[in-house]
């Protein structure tokens, strides 16, 4: 479940990864690592049934909330003393929930593109033009060729895909948020990029909010992947620093 990248250097927080729906470890590994510091710690948790974990969770208890769990049992199991928390997509919404539970060592959560509500969808980005036949049909063979390769079943998988729709606690939980937050997105183009509001992001400092331009919902692929992890880089360094002062006598 976990992929250990690279432990961190002394006095240097630990990056905990996770992935989007049916995403694995090779998703972050490239430009987007590559773009962290060597001194950072980097682990990767593939959620139930992804990568090379296995099996899928029982149907009745496939949630977000108990993905999340899961990552909190890894992040025990390691004894990681100061870490962040983030994740692409149905990963993002994990990160979301994993602040939401106030864990021991937590300094920080990165949301890539991470849903804090389904109906942020189509309140952010509906009135986009629609998308021709000929992407669509590239979505639908990726997406098959993905699933392929997942050995899940038809109820495992609708299972899966309707699991972000259920989770309704991101809005609450960004309300009382009490750490650092980074949240990146990319803009589709978009000459008037989508407000806060439709995000359903505080107006709050503690909040920061990155637009990816050119970028659609895949903000980890290569072509922007090193952009992802040169400003989670410096979202890290940032929150290091001020955790830093504010300890000094």
């Amino acid at each position: 479940m976990a992929y250990i990248h690279r432990l961190a250097a002394p006095g240097r927080s630990t990056l905990v990864l996770i992935p989007e729906t049916h995403g694995d470890r090779h998703q972050f590994l490239g430009p987007l690592v590559g773009g962290l510091p060597s001194s950072l710690g980097v682990v990767i948790v593939e959620s139930r049934g992804q990568g090379r974990s296995w099996p899928p969770p029982d149907l009745d208890k496939a949630s977000i909330k108990a993905y999340a769990s899961d990552v909190l049992e890894v992040v025990e199991h390691l004894q990681l003393p100061s870490w962040f928390v983030g994740g692409h997509s149905l990963g993002g919404m994990q990160a979301i929930e994993i602040a939401g539970r106030k864990p021991i060592g937590l300094c920080g959560i990165i949301s890539l593109e991470g849903w804090t509500h389904h109906e942020v969808q189509a309140a952010a980005f509906g009135g986009l033009p629609a998308r021709t036949e000929s992407q669509r049909a590239a979505d639908r063979k990726y997406r098959e060729e993905r699933y392929a390769r997942l050995r899940w079943s038809p109820e495992e998988y609708q299972r899966l895909v309707g699991m972000w729709r259920q989770w309704t606690t991101g809005g609450r939980i960004l309300e009382e948020l009490s750490y650092p937050l980074l949240s990146i997105w990319g803009d589709r183009g978009m000459t008037v990029r989508p407000s806060r509001a439709a995000l359903r992001l505080p107006e709050e400092p503690i909040c920061e909010l990155i637009w990816i331009e050119g970028a659609d919902h895949y903000i980890t692929h290569p072509a922007h992947a090193a952009k992802v992890g040169e400003a989670i880089a410096r979202f890290v360094a940032r929150v290091e620093t001020s955790s830093s002062h504010s300890l000094s006598p």
